[in-house]
């Protein structure tokens, strides 16, 4: 299998080169099925985390396919090449998409740390929790983790008791799903993610504007760093 290794830690290039080594001695063609995570686990001898970080990486590469369960799946060289062609044609659009996230909710988080009710409080933290099982699932449902990250940003921009932004909530909607789309497949960016909304939820419950606006302008800025990170990649 002759695609190229992205420029990721030594440690993770490893587990990716195990994982792929293995698909090769295996014989595995595009839409065959490899074995459960279990499996693979024991069969490459790396932890289920490890695991999931190579298929990640692979899954962004236009290598394998997860399909909530179903299973994970070969695909072919030429559907990855048509993948990683078509993510940089689009990244001066993503770049907008992320200031236009940032314009938007970062004033909304401070509002909602100022506004919010105890109510909405706890919405939001049943929000962060849906989220964070999903992210918690053996083979993760990245479809499913895009939606439920999306709905737990707009749960906190309807805490902010802005008119203007509850008008706007169609077109956020659909500004956050575009950038979510494939951000979250990112090595490693599924936990920062989870991490970040953590510390976003604590400024908004100790109602410390200042601190849940500077939270979300980092946590969007890291959002945007690692997709372009990933576009810069050499042996592209």
């Amino acid at each position: 299998m002759s695609t190229p290794i992205i420029n990721n830690p030594p440690r993770l290039q490893n587990q990716v080169r195990l994982l792929l080594d293995h698909i090769d001695d295996a014989g595995l063609k595009a839409g065959d099925r490899l074995e459960s995570e279990r499996e693979l686990s024991k069969i490459l001898g790396i932890s289920r985390p490890s695991l999931r970080e190579a298929i990640q990486v692979l899954q962004v590469q236009g290598r394998l396919l997860v399909k909530h369960g179903i299973g994970i799946f070969v695909l072919d060289e030429q559907e990855g090449e048509k993948l990683r062609d078509s993510l940089k044609a689009a990244q001066h659009r993503i770049e907008e998409l992320f200031q236009m996230r940032e314009i938007l909710e970062a004033p909304a988080v401070e509002w909602a740390a100022e506004r919010r009710t105890p109510e909405q409080l706890q919405e939001m933290k049943a929000a962060a929790e849906a989220l964070n099982q999903a992210i918690a699932q053996d083979a993760i449902d990245f479809e499913q983790v895009r939606i439920l990250d999306m709905n737990f940003h707009l749960t906190v921009v309807k805490s902010a008791h802005n008119h203007f932004l509850n008008q706007t909530l169609g077109t956020l909607q659909e500004i956050m799903f575009k950038s979510m789309d494939n951000t979250l497949k990112l090595p490693g960016r599924i936990d920062a993610s989870e991490h970040e909304h953590g510390l976003i939820l604590d400024a908004i419950e100790k109602q410390d504007p200042i601190a849940a606006r500077l939270m979300c302008i980092q946590h969007i800025h890291n959002a945007r760093d690692a997709w372009f990170k990933y576009l810069r990649k050499p042996n592209d």
